[in-house]
């Protein structure tokens, strides 16, 4: 069994029509270490195995990073532990000390300072004003299409990396469906995407999504396309309706439904990003508002 549900429809993802991706070995190794940085964000790597993740020299890598990213390398990972933080907050019930130590901060007021400093505001106030119910009450007038339990195991993913608004996906995808033609796989291999931020949150030009292919283990890939373990567990899921912009509104309406109504005959809690998207027809084939995608969101 895959990480993928029993759904065979095998049609192609989003695609536009812009250019493939042609970015140059120096940027698939320095995306490498990001990846690295996101695997291991509760550990704190040393600068000397990110810089090895990338096949770089410490020395080297650190300015070439900041060259590529506008980031440092431990700006970088901070940035990441504050939004995953910032999602936390509204989306569980959790102690802001437990979030603020969680995100490797030694006392509340150093977290509410860096906090203050990424959002403009103090954790304490950005939870109070972002747990609106209004989703809520959106949920009941709009009801969502039924809403499952799924298990997904553990699997290998070939996967291209997108960062930018998500309306730009569709290049991810042609890169990653023209490497899927090569090597023969790609009539037969489950699709999916990895949604990593919330664009409430993160700045556009930062926003992390991943096009994704199931593989065997093993499989060589090439230059912007990368494998990548994918860790399984229990996923809400329902499916959205219409153009792939209004994809929001059914994850604020997926996200209100499962911390107030028992799915499956039990109550469950948001877990950590990412979230999947399955794309169940064409898009170059159907009207945006045919367009059907399964919305996943990890629960604990």
């Amino acid at each position: 069994m895959s990480c993928m549900d029993k759904t065979t429809d095998q049609t192609n993802p989003i695609e536009d029509r812009k250019p493939e991706y042609d970015r140059p070995e120096e940027l698939m190794r320095i995306e490498a270490a990001c990846r690295f940085l996101e695997a291991n964000l509760d550990e704190d790597p040393p600068l000397d195995a990110v810089a090895r993740a990338a096949h770089y020299s410490p020395f080297h890598f650190h300015r070439l990073f900041r060259g590529l990213t506008g980031e440092t390398v431990r700006g970088y990972a901070r940035r990441i532990r504050l939004e995953r933080s910032a999602y936390r907050i509204v989306h569980s019930d959790d102690e802001l000390l437990k979030i603020a130590l969680d995100a490797g901060y030694g006392s509340h007021e150093a977290f509410t300072r860096a906090f203050s400093r990424q959002f403009g505001i103090a954790p304490s106030t950005y939870r109070s004003e972002k747990q609106d119910p209004r989703p809520v009450a959106s949920t009941q007038r709009l009801p969502l299409s039924e809403v499952r339990i799924e298990k997904r195991t553990p699997c290998t993913l070939a996967c291209v990396r997108h960062v930018g608004p998500y309306s730009d996906v569709g290049r991810a995808w042609k890169s990653l469906m023209k490497w899927g033609w090569a090597k023969l796989v790609f009539g037969k291999a489950q699709t999916f995407g990895l949604s990593y931020d919330d664009p409430d949150v993160t700045d556009p030009q930062h926003v992390r999504y991943d096009a994704c292919m199931v593989v065997k283990d093993g499989t060589r890939t090439k230059r912007e396309v990368l494998t990548q373990p994918f860790d399984g567990g229990y996923f809400a899921v329902t499916v959205h309706e219409g153009p792939y912009v209004t994809l929001g509104e059914t994850y604020a309406r997926l996200f209100a439904h499962i911390v107030t109504h028992p799915i499956s005959g039990r109550r469950w809690r948001l877990g950590d990003p990412p979230s999947l998207e399955h794309y169940l027809n064409d898009p170059r084939k159907t009207a945006p508002e045919a367009l059907r995608t399964e919305v996943m969101m990890r629960v604990k």
